[in-house]
């Protein structure tokens, strides 16, 4: 299919303008897979909930983060495994215990999602003390 043209009922573009985008596409396979890869690791809400959490709190151990995402602790290590594998969070040993934060990669690649209910939360536990 490289070399064939592209034909089309209504043609917007020149078929050479076409070829040109797609052979552009090729030349650039390789960034758009790691970028492919980087959204993937986002897809996921129960991801997406851990950068969230670490960047609200700074960092979490496993249990206290399966504690608020009500799922196992073995579910948040693999989550977590996965997270580590794309540098989007980094660990710390004190004792038996893991901590996980966002990565200083994380930081400057992606913004966690900002979970408003907690601003809310917070008016409220001001207001009723």
């Amino acid at each position: 299919m490289q070399n064939e043209a592209i034909d089309c009922s209504t043609p917007d573009r020149h078929p050479e303008k076409l070829i040109a985008l797609r052979d552009s596409l090729a030349r650039h396979r390789r960034p758009l897979q790691a970028m492919a890869q980087h959204y993937a690791l986002l897809g996921g809400e129960t991801r997406l909930k851990i950068l969230a959490l670490l960047e609200r709190v700074g960092e979490l151990c496993v249990c206290d983060l399966a504690r608020v995402l009500e799922v196992t602790p073995a579910a948040v290590s693999q989550h977590l495994s996965r997270l580590r594998a794309g540098n989007l969070v980094s660990s710390r040993r004190d004792g038996m215990t893991i901590y996980y934060r966002l990565s200083k990669h994380a930081s400057a690649t992606i913004n966690a999602p900002k979970l408003e209910m907690w601003d809310e939360l917070e008016k409220t536990d001001e207001n009723a003390g």
